[in-house]
């Protein structure tokens, strides 16, 4: 028992002894108390605070500093106040690989509105209405002035959808097909007028005619189509955009012309064009009263090359003046009011972006950014629709699709998913069977498209890890494609097709691969194949004895990375040594060579360059080099994958339709069919287990096209 004079005596000490554990207490103890504030005692500032010093705290683990971050923006956003999105950015922007509470960030983030007003710090959450419309939507689709109706294309035919039947306004009536006298109409590029009585609509390309394509107008609500105008769009969609001025009497579209694209007006009576500004643009849009239109900047036709930006003129040409900066800005769209102008940026797209404009066509005040919430599937923005006077903005969503990694038995049945929501291509056994090897985006940089890497996942399933980087960071990007990803007899090394910087190809500049020996742990990396010019060599193959690797080089011409030469495999020592072309074609196309386990045969498929395209599955004997036709298959492109049964007899690889294994047998090239069972996924690249009894592939399902009104975005007066 301690006696109470110790208490008189100590003073300092007893008072010392009550606050060190509060001073002394890790930041995971901390996380705990705050947790206990915001959930337990409703003291949401308290918490606030102790989140912060856990998320402040360099010395703690980042998961906890990320989880802290999460709880600071929970907490503010119970609150109401702005710094709930600082908080969720903050999360997103600097810890990219704690991906639960990234996800978390995300999605609470995309309910969440900055308004930009000075009046009022309150955050708005957007209202998301679904139009339940039982067909595909194809290509652009524009809400009709009021509001109640899409104009859209399907089989190159014009359509007027009412958006509310007799089943409620979230189910649409029935579509009324508007008369083109035959006219095909392309699937992009529509435009009513302000009185809704008029659309304009663009011809379909046709094969047989060169050139330019037509533009026509036709009434809303049935008559006669007449042309506009011609002009020249090139091949990409982006540039299809059109727009008839409020009153139907103008019309303004871009057109192609010496590699430039520019943007016009024109009477729809016909007569000359007028040229609106001097740099390169598209998709100009009449504001609501047709005193001014705005456009996209577009430096290379629609290829996204350089800063974009939106941008407003004076409908009768002038001085252009810059809106909004957008990196890939397209499917602008006004307010009724003319106030503002809604627009997408594809390198975000996920948020639709909307900017005050004056009178005179200048930015009046900050960007608005909508984020797509994630209880509508995390969706992409494939385009704005239109703005209604009641300030709803239709919008074309794409959910998104879903990835995954799939193992099946060799004889059909019951296909398991081993990873989920994870890219991954070209899978590969282990020789023992008990992991997965394949490349996939990696985790954190931009244009993670070029800097593929590697990873692997178990077998039976479980969670998807990245190869260690090695001491220069992981300099190595593996081709997304034919990449090979083989693994050596002893499992100890992977052979890849990769390109790091220093092999960039000058007259392409683009990446030019070889063949690299990566060590399973990441460590070490080992160049074998050395060529100068524009060569690349990809597919790599071991010997089932792992003495040597076969691999496929192209011969690249005319300065394109599409336009191949001469194609040949050839076989190395692994140590670099020795390289022997073993086959060349100079009009056929060679795709995925893999070395056969008996050793004795390798097999590829070729597609002749020149019309009619055969297709082969062909063999060539190592000891002879003598090559031989097993049988046509229907595909022949650089998704296309061989996988070896283990006796050497046979050949699985994907069927066209991306539903079916094929197997073939070199026998009598007789094919036998393995059915997935799988529902809507379709699946590519593909791999045959050591002992033969499992197959592993990629299989991807496509997101669902939908249409949503979006409403509730603006802060009321």
């Amino acid at each position: 028992m301690i006696h109470p004079k110790f208490y008189r005596i100590y003073p300092v000490l007893t008072l010392f002894l009550f606050i060190a554990p509060l001073f002394s207490q890790t930041s995971s103890q901390l996380f705990q108390r705050a947790l206990l504030k915001e959930n337990g005692e409703g003291h949401l500032d308290s918490a606030i605070a102790m989140y912060t010093q856990v998320s402040d705290d360099e010395s703690a683990d980042r998961p906890l500093r990320a989880k802290a971050l999460l709880h600071i923006g929970m907490c503010y956003e119970k609150l109401g106040k702005q710094e709930a999105l600082k908080a969720y950015q903050r999360l997103i922007k600097d810890y990219p690989a704690q991906k639960n509470e990234v996800e978390a960030a995300r999605e609470r983030l995309a309910g969440l509105i900055k308004v930009s007003e000075k009046k009022t710090d309150q955050l708005i959450k957007p209202k998301f209405t679904k139009i339940k419309i039982p067909t595909e939507l194809h290509g652009s689709i524009k809400l009709s002035p009021d509001g109640n109706a899409l104009a859209l294309v399907s089989d190159k035919k014009l359509w007027r959808l009412p958006l509310s039947g007799n089943l409620g306004p979230e189910f649409p009536g029935t579509p009324v097909q508007i008369n083109t006298d035959d006219i095909q109409a392309e699937w992009t590029g529509l435009s009513w007028s302000g009185d809704g009585k008029w659309i304009a609509f663009n011809e379909v390309h046709l094969e047989e005619k060169q050139g330019d394509q037509a533009i026509y107008l036709v009434p809303s609500h049935g008559g006669r189509p007449q042309k506009i105008i011609e002009n020249y769009r090139d091949m990409r969609v982006i540039n299809y955009q059109i727009s008839l001025s409020p009153d139907g009497r103008y019309l303004a579209f871009s057109t192609v012309k010496d590699n430039e694209q520019h943007i016009y007006t024109v009477s729809v009576d016909g007569g000359e064009p007028t040229q609106l500004v001097d740099m390169q643009a598209r998709e100009p849009v009449f504001s609501p009263d047709g005193s001014l239109i705005a456009f996209a900047e577009d430096k290379d036709i629609g290829k996204y090359e350089g800063e974009q930006g939106i941008w407003v003129v004076p409908a009768q040409g002038g001085k252009p003046n810059l809106v909004a900066d957008a990196s890939t800005a397209s499917s602008l769209s006004w307010s009724p009011d003319g106030k503002m102008i809604a627009f997408l940026d594809y390198s975000r797209n996920q948020e639709i972006n909307i900017i005050p404009v004056s009178k005179e066509g200048k930015a009046n005040g900050e960007l608005t950014v909508i984020n797509i919430p994630e209880e509508i599937g995390r969706a992409a923005l494939l385009g704005l629709a239109g703005w209604t006077s009641d300030n709803k903005i239709g919008v074309k969503v794409k959910s998104k699709g879903e990835r995954a990694l799939y193992t099946l038995p060799s004889g059909g049945g019951q296909a398991a998913i081993i990873l989920n929501d994870f890219m991954a291509l070209q899978p590969r056994w282990s020789p023992d069977g008990k992991e997965i090897f394949f490349t996939t985006l990696p985790a954190e940089g931009d244009n993670k498209e070029w800097r593929m890497t590697l990873a692997f996942v178990p077998s039976i399933g479980g969670e998807g890890k990245y190869l260690p980087l090695d001491a220069q960071k992981n300099r190595l990007k593996p081709f997304s494609l034919q990449a090979g990803n083989r693994i050596s007899p002893d499992g100890k090394t992977i052979i890849s097709a990769a390109w790091c910087t220093e092999d960039t190809l000058a007259n392409i500049n683009w990446p030019g691969s070889h063949i690299w020996k990566i060590s399973v742990d990441g460590k070490e990396q080992t160049k074998l194949t050395y060529i100068d010019g524009p060569y690349v060599d990809l597919s790599p193959s071991w010997s089932p004895d792992g003495k040597k690797v076969a691999f496929l080089r192209y011969h690249l011409l005319e300065n394109k990375m599409d336009i191949f030469g001469e194609a040949s495999i050839l076989t190395i020592n692994a140590d670099g040594t020795d390289p022997k072309t073993l086959i060349s074609e100079s009009d056929k196309r060679i795709i995925s060579p893999v070395w056969s386990p008996d050793g004795k045969m390798i097999a590829y498929i070729t597609s002749e360059n020149d019309e009619p395209k055969t297709r082969h599955l062909n063999i060539v004997h190592i000891g002879n080099g003598k090559s031989e036709v097993v049988g046509e298959v229907p595909e022949a492109h650089f998704n296309v994958d061989l996988a070896w049964s283990p006796e050497s007899k046979k050949i699985a690889y994907i069927d066209k339709d991306d539903k079916v294994i094929k197997i073939m047998s070199l026998n009598d090239g007789s094919i036998e069919d393995i059915e997935t069972g799988l529902m809507n996924v379709k699946i590519y690249h593909l791999d045959w287990s050591p002992d033969g009894t499992r197959f592993v592939f990629t299989g991807f399902k496509s997101g669902e096209e939908g249409f949503y009104f979006i409403e509730n975005f603006l802060p009321e007066n």
